[in-house]
């Protein structure tokens, strides 16, 4: 601890160079630099992923033997030496003799573990946890859980780490790096701690005491040294629970920026009009949570201001038909629509679909709706034409890709926009689309459906999509049979032979098989370990001459031409190429009722998301359809990440549940990348976990945008100030999102 007065946590301190702690000199500023630590607040907030619990430190002399115990001492001799090795194995023993503060020594013992020789060298303090054992006449822990509290060289003191530990069980263990080791980064943010003075509040106390709460400086001291398991569970709520409110702060402002005086447009559904007609000439009935879907869409279409909200469904559960629906009610109204996908492909399905669907109500005949494709692909006359007709009004739906909102690109009247597999577009690419009107009132925007195949767990549907309102499609329509998914390895004999062999008899039927393979060309490899992947270009040539010679193999990929491209997917739809090979270009968007077979190469490559939508591609139709995964280890020797992949793969079809069960896998990980949406990572919050503090900021946030204080409010100054920070914006830009 220090006796200097605390430094005033003024922000020139927060933002200035972390040197201005006291003790941290120019070669500890590089080190934690690779940390990106910077800053002394990025020092303050350099904080613990986990809490090593040391439990109750006793000194020697009241140890008992076979029992479990805490010990603290200085380390004043180290060694390795090899033992007889086990079959191929060699093995190691590493000793330290530690000597506690009142002079008695112990043992500690450590086996196959040599590194440890240079991280606890002579003078190292450190608590070592584990059961006591004697050993030649001598107290020894065999392998034990050791937290370096720091070294003598530097200050550390026996007696004071053994005091300070005495109140203080739970351990802080901080990310470091090689140079800068975790109890060197302890060091460091005690220093901060203690010689910053107390940090600035940014919630009112009202909203402290009414959500229970400690104060934001008292959370971050006790996060870095909790005293027990109960004061570090408060102080890691307060942090969740800011780290929650400043992002849906942040979302629903941005959120208010982008309607800031805007108003929608009245595109109530016409109970006689064309969406009415094509729900009305379907063969089949729509499901319950489509129909829920398009209760809530219609209400959103003739409220005041613009719709802006998500469709997630998993793959087959209609979402298509419902964008379809929402699109005629611009079009009823006598506006347009505009259907944006990320790739020509799925863009080129989508218009299949849609023509398919409204095929009934006369579509692009002499009188009907017009619909038209534009993606980069679509010839200058083509183009030139289209573009012409959109400006005009002729064209009531188009469906395209990012060639949408190039120059030129003028709508008549836009009414409906649906944007496709969102999270493959920035926010700035969703509202470029929006502003696509002609010479018409730029306040007044189209509604707005985003919508993605890839099922989102409520906990990060709420995090993620926080600026939209969201729709779930969590029913599939009835009469579709489940895929049957088998997990095969090449340690099991005989088992691709008769894979090929259903293949070939598949087609004999009329049926069709994809072969997915994580490479383009076996080049793409390099310095990868393991068994060589697959690539398609290899495994095409390999499929054609040598398994297939008297079946069409088709190939795609993304280095293709489109028009080799459109070719192969047109030759396979067709049924005149029974297999095709692909990378996952074809992941979403591709419809093939007659493929009845997914061959995943080297499936452990894959993400459960992923697999998941390639799984998707087959069992559209009526038949029996099978997705095989295909590894390229035995599945013994696969990490346990992976396995437990593909082992919930084929638990399950239901992608909600996978969803979950991905999340859970990973972690949320980096939600938030910048292009996408400029929002900040989350350090302490588990998605998952945290679901109530989440609902709850939402809550919060919602009503405190739409509260109005005035803009000399000091509450709401710190509420823009903090959002600020963690959003990397402006101030003044924030501040501007509450008056438009």
């Amino acid at each position: 601890m220090t006796d200097a007065a605390p430094l005033p946590a003024t922000p020139a301190l927060l933002d200035g160079p972390v040197t201005a702690v006291p003790g941290i000199g120019p070669a500890a500023a590089r080190r934690l630099a690779d940390l990106g630590v910077r800053s002394v607040r990025d020092l303050l907030h350099h904080l613990p992923h986990r809490h090593h619990d040391a439990g109750e430190v006793v000194d020697l002399d009241a140890v008992e033997v076979g029992a479990a115990a805490t010990l603290i001492g200085e380390v004043v001799d180290v060694g390795t030496r090899s033992l007889r090795p086990q079959g191929r194995r060699r093995r190691s023993l590493t000793e330290l003799t530690v000597r506690q503060a009142g002079g008695a020594v112990f043992r500690v013992a450590y086996f196959n573990q040599p590194w440890l020789a240079d991280r606890l060298a002579p003078g190292t303090v450190a608590a070592f946890s584990g059961r006591v054992e004697a050993f030649r006449g001598q107290l020894q822990l065999a392998s034990p859980r050791t937290a370096v509290l720091g070294h003598l060289r530097t200050g550390m003191d026996v007696a004071e780490a053994t005091e300070a530990l005495s109140h203080q069980r739970l351990l802080p263990v901080y990310p470091a790096t090689g140079a800068l080791p975790a109890d060197r980064v302890a060091e460091l943010v005690a220093k901060a701690l203690d010689a910053v003075g107390p940090l600035e509040e940014w919630l009112d106390a009202e909203l402290l005491a009414a959500e229970d709460l400690p104060t934001y400086d008292a959370a971050l001291r006790a996060y870095h040294r909790p005293a027990d398991r109960a004061e570090l569970t408060r102080a890691r709520r307060r942090l969740v629970f800011d780290e929650l409110l400043a992002l849906q702060l942040g979302l629903q402002w941005r959120r208010r920026r982008l309607e800031a005086g805007t108003v929608g447009v009245d595109n109530a559904p016409d109970p006689d009009g064309y969406g009415a007609r094509l729900l009305a000439g379907l063969p089949f009935a729509p499901t319950g949570a489509q129909r829920r879907a398009f209760d809530g869409i219609a209400a959103d279409l003739a409220a005041e201001r613009p719709m802006h909200r998500l469709l997630q469904g998993d793959v087959g559960a209609g979402k298509t038909l419902v964008a379809l629906w929402t699109m005629l009610a611009a079009v009823d109204r006598g506006r347009q629509a505009a259907l944006m996908a990320p790739t020509a492909l799925l863009a080129e399905q989508h218009l299949r679909t849609l023509a398919a669907l409204l095929a009934p109500l006369g579509v692009n005949a002499p009188g009907g709706l017009r619909v038209e494709l534009l993606t980069s692909a679509t010839t200058a006359a083509e183009r030139r034409r289209i573009l012409d007709d959109l400006a005009s009004g002729d064209v009531q739906l188009v469906v395209g890709t990012h060639a949408l909102i190039e120059r030129g690109v003028r709508f008549a009247d836009l009414g409906v926009v649906v944007i496709d597999e969102q999270h493959r577009f920035g926010v700035s690419q969703r509202v470029a689309l929006r502003q696509k009107t002609a010479e018409g009132d730029a306040s007044v925007l189209p509604d707005v459906l985003v919508m993605t195949a890839t099922p989102i767990p409520r906990s990060l549907a709420l995090t993620v999509y926080g600026d939209l309102d969201v729709t779930v499609l969590d029913e599939l329509p009835p009469g579709r049979t489940p895929v049957r998914t088998t997990l095969i390895d090449p340690s099991q004999d005989g088992r691709r032979e008769r894979l090929y062999a259903h293949v070939r008899r598949e087609a004999a039927a009329g049926r069709r098989a994809y072969v997915v393979c994580p490479l383009v060309e076996p080049s793409d490899a390099a310095g990868d370990d393991g068994p060589a992947p697959t690539s398609a270009v290899a495994h095409h040539a390999h499929l054609s001459s040598d398994v297939f010679p008297d079946l069409e193999v088709a190939l795609v990929h993304g280095r293709l031409r489109p028009d080799a491209k459109d070719a192969a997917m047109g030759r396979f739809r067709a049924g005149e190429a029974q297999v095709l090979v692909a990378t996952t270009v074809i992941e979403v968007g591709v419809d093939v009722p007659e493929a009845t077979t997914m061959i995943v190469e080297d499936a452990e490559r894959f993400g459960l998301s992923q697999l998941h939508q390639l799984r998707g591609r087959v069992g559209r139709g009526a038949d029996v359809s099978d997705c095989v995964l295909m590894t390229a280890q035995p599945l013994d020797d696969l990490t346990p990440d992976a396995r437990a992949r593909l082992d919930a793969l084929v638990a399950t079809t239901d992608g909600f549940v996978l969803a979950q069960r991905d999340l859970d896998l990973r972690g949320a990980g980096e939600l938030f990348g910048r292009r996408q949406s400029g929002a900040p990572d989350l350090v302490v919050t588990d998605v998952a976990r945290d679901l109530p503090i989440l609902e709850r900021t939402r809550e919060l946030a919602a009503a405190i945008v739409a509260s109005d204080p005035g803009q000399d409010d000091p509450s709401r100054a710190r509420m823009h100030a903090e959002v600020a920070r963690r959003f990397a914006v402006d101030l003044e830009e924030l501040e501007a999102l509450e008056t438009g």
